[in-house]
Order: structure tokens, then sequence, then C-alpha cells
């Protein structure tokens, strides 16, 4: 292949791959695992300039530095944070040309290599989702050269230059992903290699090794002097010991776990579907055979560094998906990548060389040799667009729609997102909680681009609304859905104004969005401010306002179900005003007899305090569990705020820390 044709084809493949990877970018869900990598980036932006992150049980990030620039352009997003993998998986097409062509010496190996990487399914996968593992065969592969070249370099100077390049790279592979820190080991099974096989090179270029190695050392100590400073922020290392069979010693799981882990490469893949077409092989077509034929061509040529270096490659990324859990695993296995392509290609190479050679062999001479290798060419494109074709339609037809992601992606956070942007709709926009975590709340707002729209968060027993007189929109998946008085109170569950058209595995649509209009909200305060407000432990009523320190107004409150009986839940509705962003605090209604015992009580603050602005309302439900033997009698309600974080009450602006309610009579037959 001359150099035109080269650089014709491999044009055409990086636009391929181009237009593959980020096509339909943003279809796929952005969840939990990408939300982290985002929040180490935004740390890193803040001046966190570390090696190593807690985030997500541990993050290495050497992916996170190059999001950076993406934050700084496009704003600390969904897109910003996907394009870092598109970068990352070009660039990797890229350097599978040069893998091929350096160490096969071949332009032919070169592009196959960069065209069956450009259009496999798994590196197309990985381009879509914001995730660090996509940097492992991008870092590993000058490292992989430079292992060889190092070697197999006729002059001093080039093998030095391969020595150098490459152990920098070794070195950069331990701040890529957690398997990228077993680099070592591939260089330590090469040696051995060596040793065995070709110990007349190990000792010719020795001292260039020994700058490799040294390198990698020097290159990688940041990570692993800060890791031994902080050993508890690697819980990912721990928490998949703890899971492993092989750590636990359980060694009867080998046999099925080494069966699953080799079945990844034609018979099953990993069954995430965040990672995978559910069980989705890596080959699915011709090019399986392939790669096994390239498995036996490795072992006969097994005295060529360059072909001995693709077993250990792929056998040292095959064994962290082997002795952990629930193998194979897609992410763990991923550094084998350029190994695994190149292998796959080298018996289409040495059948077209046999081809090539046949041109002086007088039993061809009657075959137009021109057009069997012309024609020989056509079938190799052809299994290259078939390749490029499954993947484009296992990947937006299948995978993008798939019921099984619903749920391992959490797709109704993106799905929330997806509606904020896309609706003309302005009004404020409150997300409802079954459980608040940050990266939850992360999960929606990265992706909103519409800065217009003001975003709150609550959970289950309460809606934020901001001060708008258009009203206000919530939203939350029906699996976990508010407490029914509450939504009672403000919605109407019959007319929502969008339901997510994705349905999760069970095909259920769950998330919903409904609209509140500010009239509805008002009617409930007027009802709200009637109820009388007193001073503790005295019938003297309060007429001017109850503030909570500096933070909240107590605006009213009312009884949702003033005929609840014995064992039932007295649904009690408090009202506040924001006057500042208050700290982490959390609402008290306890119900007291005659005696001013506590008979039965609810504390809680369902609103996410870390973006409330002055002027919100939020409408806090308290529940409160009758016991079942509650005497008929006159009960009150004692009401006030404290802070989570040490249970101290806040002063109300009335001079006490607490305020009665009306009284509440629970009258039995």
């Amino acid at each position: 292949m001359n150099r035109k044709t080269t650089w014709l084809v491999l044009i055409v493949i990086l636009l391929a791959a181009f237009f593959l990877y980020q096509y339909q970018l943003l279809e796929f869900p952005y969840y939990g695992d990408e939300v982290d990598g985002g929040d180490v980036t935004a740390k890193i932006l803040q001046g966190q300039l570390v090696p190593f992150f807690p985030d997500g049980d541990g993050h290495e990030a050497l992916y996170n530095f190059s999001m950076a620039p993406f934050f700084i352009v496009l704003g600390e997003s969904e897109i910003a944070s996907r394009w870092t993998s598109v970068a990352w998986t070009m660039v990797t097409v890229a350097l599978m040309y040069v893998y091929g062509q350096r160490l096969f010496q071949s332009r032919r190996v070169g592009v196959m290599s960069a065209g069956l990487f450009a259009g496999l399914f798994w590196s197309a996968m990985f381009a879509h989702l914001s995730l660090r593992v996509v940097t492992l065969s991008a870092i590993t592969i000058p490292a992989l050269i430079g292992l060889v070249l190092s070697v197999r370099s006729r002059s001093n100077q080039s093998t030095l230059k391969a020595g150098v390049v490459g152990g920098i790279f070794a070195g950069l592979a331990a701040y890529t992903y957690t398997s990228g820190r077993g680099f070592p080991v591939i260089v330590a099974v090469f040696l051995v290699y060596l040793v065995i096989i070709q110990r007349e090179l190990l000792f010719k270029h020795w001292r260039t090794m020994l700058v490799y190695i040294a390198l990698m050392g020097v290159v990688s100590l940041w990570l692993y002097i800060y890791l031994r400073a902080h050993p508890e922020f690697d819980l990912r290392i721990r928490e998949m010991a703890q899971l492993s069979w092989f750590f636990r010693g359980e060694w009867s799981n080998a046999p099925q776990a080494l069966l699953e882990t080799v079945a990844m490469f034609t018979v099953r893949g990993e069954p995430n579907w965040v990672n995978n077409l559910s069980e989705r092989p890596v080959f699915v077509g011709p090019e399986g055979i392939l790669f096994y034929l390239g498995v036996l061509l490795c072992v006969a040529r097994l005295k060529k560094p360059e072909y001995g270096l693709q077993l250990i490659v792929v056998a040292a990324h095959l064994v962290p998906s082997f002795i952990t859990e629930h193998p194979p695993s897609w992410g763990r296995s991923l550094g084998m990548m350029p190994a695994l392509i190149v292998i796959t290609v080298l018996p289409i190479e040495w059948a077209w060389k046999k081809l090539e050679a046949m041109k002086n062999d007088r039993r061809a001479r009657l075959l137009n040799m021109r057009l069997v290798l012309s024609t020989y060419a056509v079938v190799v494109g052809v299994l290259g667009i078939s390749i490029y074709a499954r993947t484009a339609f296992d990947l937006f037809q299948v995978w993008m729609k798939a019921p099984g992601v619903y749920w391992m992606s959490l797709a109704f956070y993106d799905g929330a997102a997806k509606y904020v942007n896309q609706s003309s709709d302005t009004t404020p926009f409150n997300y409802i909680f079954d459980v608040y975590t940050p990266w939850r709340k992360t999960n929606i707002q990265r992706p909103i681009q519409r800065r217009e729209v003001a975003l709150r968060w609550s959970v289950l027993d309460a809606i934020v609304f901001p001060d708008d007189p258009r009203g206000s929109r919530i939203a939350f998946q029906i699996l976990g859905a508010p407490v029914r008085p509450l939504l009672d109170a403000f919605v109407d569950l019959d007319a929502p104004i969008h339901i997510d058209p994705r349905v999760d595995s069970e095909g259920r649509r769950l998330l919903r969005v409904y609209a509140i209009p500010r009239a509805r909200l008002d009617a409930r305060l007027s009802r709200a401010r009637v109820g009388t407000i007193f001073l503790p432990n005295t019938n003297t009523p309060i007429t001017t306002s109850v503030r909570a320190g500096d933070a909240l107004e107590f605006v009213g409150y009312e009884i949702l179900n003033v005929n609840a009986r014995p064992g039932d839940d007295l649904n009690v509705l408090t009202y506040w005003r924001v006057l500042q962003r208050p700290p982490n605090i959390a609402a008290f209604v306890h119900l007291l007899d005659a005696e001013q015992r506590v008979v039965a009580q609810f504390d809680g603050f369902g609103a996410v305090t870390d973006d409330l602005a002055p002027g919100d309302v939020v409408a806090q439900l308290h529940a409160l569990k009758l016991p079942a033997d509650l005497r008929a009698g006159a009960y009150r309600f004692a009401l006030g705020v404290y802070t989570r974080d040490d249970l101290q009450r806040l002063p109300l602006s009335v001079g006490t820390d607490s305020v009665w309610l009306a009284t509440w009579q629970l009258a039995l037959p």
C-alpha cells in the first residue's frame, strides 16, 4: 500500500469514526459514573491538582485533566464531558495505525488496525460515555511500541528514543484507570519472555530496558506517593478484592469464571446494559474467526517480540475480569484493545503476503494476480463496512433504545434534563427525589443547558415553589413518587404535562412532569395563614411574623386530614418562605397531649437547601403516626427548627425556640 493510498484510506476511516462517535452523543442517558468524572474535573478547575480523587470509589485523574479545557470552553456540561471521550477515542484510532505500522512494518496492518478499531462496537460505545477508561488504550499504545522497539531497533539512537518515549507513557498508564496500574506486569512478563525466547535481544539492549523501567517508575511515582498518603481514597481496589472469588480463595469458581471470561470474544460479552448491548460479544461476525486465527499466528511466530507481546497484552488484561466478580467486564478488559485489534488483522495480512508472493509462482501464471489482489482488497473492505454497519445499528437502534438501559442508568434523571432542554416552558422546575445524594442532582443539572430555568430539588415530602407568578413544574419517577397527601394538595395526577417516552424493562414510562399554577399555591397559603400561632405554654396568640434564625419565615400550616383516627398518619402541611439560603436543617412538628408529652412527631425538611433562593416557598409535609391507643381529647402542635449537624434549635424571632399551633381534637365513638 503506497503512501498516498494510505493517507486517503486513513482520512476516510477517521471521518467515519468521527461520525460514529459523535452521532447521537447525548441520546444515551448521562448517568452516575459520568457524574463522578465531571465532579472530579470541577474540583481540578477549583485548584485541586492531585493525581487521584476518592469520587466514585477512587478515580485516577488523567482523563479529568484532559476534560478541564472542555469544561472551560463549553461549561460544566454533559456535552463537554462526552466530547472528551470522543477526542480520546479519535486519538486512539490514529494511534492504532501507528501501532500496526510500526510493530509489523506494514502500512496495510496499520490501516486495517485503525479501521477495525474505529468500527468496533466496543470502542464506539465507550466513545459515547464519559469514562476515564478510554484513556487506557491511547496511553498504552506508545508504551507498547516503545517496549518492542527498545529491543528490536537496529540503531542505538532509535532504541534509546523508543525506550524513553515508551517508558514515559508506561508510567502515565497508572493515571488512566485501575487496570492501567497493572501495566508493569506486562513489562515484567515481556522481560521473562525475552529471557526465555530472545535472550540475546535482552542482553544487547538491557540498558535501554533499564531506562524504560526507570522512567516508568519515576513518572508513576506521584500517584503511588499520593495513594500511600491517602490509602482511604482507593476504595475500588479494596471492594474488588472483597468481592473477588480469587482473593476469598473460592477456587471452585475458577473454571466458570475462566469460561465466562474467554467467551467474551465470540460467545457472550458483558451483561451490563450500561457498558454493552447486554451479552453482545466483542466479535459477532467473521472477524471472530480471524481473531482465533490471529492467536494461532502469534503462537506460530512467538519468537518475534511483536507477536509475543500481543498474546501477553491480551492475557494480562483478561486477568482483572477473570479474578473479579461478574466476568466478563468490558471496562476491566479494555486495555487489551490494541493487541486484540492487531491480532485480528494479522491473518488478513498473512494471506495478502501469500497472494503477493504468488506473482512469481509459475503455478499462478494462469491467474490474474492483480485481479485476485483487488478482489481480496474488496472482500476485506466489505468486511470492514459490514462491521461498521452492524456497530451503527446495534449502537443507535438497539443499545440507545434498550429498555434494559433504563434502570441501569437511572434514565429518568437524564429524561428530566432532556425535557427541560426541549420544552419551550421556562417556569421553575422542581425535581422530587425518592432518595437524595448530590450526584443525583448533578445527574440532572449538568445536562441542562437552559440557564434561564430556575431549578430546585426536594425529597418525597416537600415541594419547593420559587417566587414566580407563572407557577412551577414538578417532576418525579412514579416508583419513587412523593407521598400522596402532598401530591393531592397540589397536583392533578390525571393531567401530566409530560411523560418520558422511554420505558423501563417492564414497559413502564416512569418519569412524569406536572404543572402547578401559582393560583393553586396562593389558595393553599391563604388557608394556611388562618391558623393561629401561640407562644409555648400560653394561649397568647402571636401577631408578628415568626422567623427561624435569619434563614426562614414561617408562613402558616394546615391539617390535611382532621378526621384521622388512632393508627393513621395525621398529615400537617407547613409552609416556609426562604429569607436566605438556610443551613442543613429540619423542621419539627410534635403532637402534645394535655400534659405536654410528645405522642407523635415528624422531623424533616425535604428541600435541598443548596439551591434555595430568597422568596422560595417550601411546602413540607409532616406525617405524624398516631399511636393505636391514642385517647380522645384535645392535642396541640409544637413547631420549631434545628440544624441537623448539631441538633441545636434555631432561635425564633418571637424570643423562643418553638411555638404552639392550634389544637387538634380527637373524638372517638
